[in-house]
């Protein structure tokens, strides 16, 4: 009798214990509504995460999406950044045509996004135009960022009904925000101001002395850290104009403790590898020594061996695309004169701010022997923006239509990774720079100024 008394006890415990354990979830429900959707796909992307979502044809979408708590981006036509919490059941609406104005977040987990996708657009109207603020001097740079920094916590500190611990992780990263502000300013202000021996008061920097730019968790959890450290550890500017640098930042990362953040700085320096880089092949040596990211190295050395093509002097890889002004054209069809190509999307902010000086640079050399050609990668359902666009903009030189997106075969044959790109081809169809500079940059005025005066 006791021992069924017993065993009774026992199985009440056990069920008892049951109904009253917490069950943990693994996972975000993540769901949307997208006006003017852009495409079938849209995209959430984290650190080694990246979920591709189903958008229907009346631009709803819904997933599961299973991911540690943290920053995430999510993509679709442009990308904003969101924050994820396993548990949380998100509810996003947006407009394509309008994008950050019009993101709003319900759900659980809707305070800390509607609270992202406004501190977006209140740093967006405080900062303004970037070249004027990069312009400013170093006092007044300061002041403005705080006052940046300082409007972003008070939206933060309003914050009701809303976790915590998002509270003081975006506490940590709007200083980080903050802080790799102060470390852009030297070369952003140094480029804009056309003044490469600028050099910033110490006081500018001084409070980057006190950050350990060797923090494995928050290169893990902030991407405003990772770009501090990525800027700290190879400043662009400087590698760019002095390559014999590069060795240095090639030991700085090797001397790193976290294998992360050496994975990570590898991966950007392979951003460098550009054919008209001359530390080309140091680069590609030593990203396959530092990473043991296996996916990177395969990726950096596929595009190593398309890079390899694009050496000055090379053939410039051929093409057959819509022109504006009607028919086709051909890379043939331009033969007899240099070759400025722009290559560009309606949808790249980089892209369009660039346009003014490219007008500049087109009117300087309107009766000299070289052409301006503009390709378009923009996606097949843009086609008549583009069009509308050109108009618009009242656009100049050759404009012509990669259809293709980031398939292009322009894309890929000139092993481009990111928008606006540009290429030098000479009369004989030779690549004179498959990276050339920007119009903005007063180096394309002293090598056009070379070849065609």
């Amino acid at each position: 009798m006791f021992k069924n008394i017993s065993i009774l006890s026992l199985v009440t415990v056990l069920i008892l214990s049951g109904c009253s354990s917490e069950t943990t979830t693994d996972y975000v429900l993540f769901s949307g509504v997208i006006q003017n959707p852009r495409g079938e796909k849209a995209f959430v992307l984290g650190n080694d995460f990246s979920h591709e979502l189903q958008v229907k044809e009346d631009g709803t979408f819904s997933d599961t999406l299973r991911v540690t708590q943290g920053y995430y981006s999510f993509s679709h036509a442009e990308m904003t950044t969101i924050f994820l919490t396993p548990g949380d059941s998100l509810h996003l609406t947006m407009d394509t045509a309008q994008y950050d104005e019009s993101l709003v977040y319900s759900g659980t987990g809707a305070v800390a996004n509607n609270y992202l996708a406004k501190k977006y657009l209140e740093k967006e109207q405080l900062t303004g135009d970037y070249k004027s603020l990069y312009l400013l001097d170093e006092k007044a740079y300061v002041l403005k960022n705080q006052e940046i920094k300082a409007a972003c916590t008070v939206l933060l500190e309003s914050l009701k009904d809303t976790d915590p611990e998002f509270v003081e992780i975006e506490t940590k990263n709007l200083n980080y925000e903050y802080l790799g502000m102060l470390k852009y300013y030297e070369s952003s202000h140094a480029y804009y101001a056309a003044d490469p021996d600028f050099k910033a008061q110490d006081f500018v920097t001084a409070p980057l002395k006190e950050v350990d730019f060797d923090n494995e968790a928050d290169y893990m959890t902030f991407s405003s850290y990772k770009s501090l450290v990525a800027s700290e550890m190879m400043d662009y500017n400087t590698l760019m104009n002095h390559p014999e640098t590069l060795s240095a930042v090639i030991a700085r990362i090797k001397g790193l403790k976290s294998q992360n953040i050496r994975n990570g700085l590898a991966k950007a320096l392979g951003g460098y590898l550009s054919p008209s880089y001359e530390g080309v092949q140091e680069i590609y040596s030593a990203v396959m020594e530092i990473s043991t990211n296996e996916e990177d190295k395969a990726e950096l050395t596929e595009k190593y061996n398309r890079i390899s093509k694009l050496f000055k002097g090379q053939p410039a890889p051929k093409f057959d695309y819509i022109n504006y002004a009607g028919g086709k054209t051909t890379m043939d069809d331009l033969g007899g004169k240099y070759v400025y190509f722009d290559i560009w999307a309606t949808w790249c902010g980089p892209c369009i701010r660039e346009i003014p000086y490219l007008k500049e640079v087109e009117e300087k050399y309107h009766d000299a022997n070289v052409q301006f050609v503009s390709v378009s990668i923009d996606r097949q359902d843009d086609f008549e923006k583009w069009k509308t666009f050109i108009k618009e903009k009242d656009l100049g030189g050759i404009q012509l239509y990669a259809d293709g997106d980031w398939k292009s075969s322009i894309i890929t044959d000139y092993a481009i990774d990111g928008i606006p790109r540009f290429i030098l081809v000479d009369p004989n169809g030779k690549i004179v720079s498959a990276d050339a500079p920007r119009p903005s940059n007063p180096a394309l005025i002293e090598l056009l100024d070379s070849l065609v005066l």
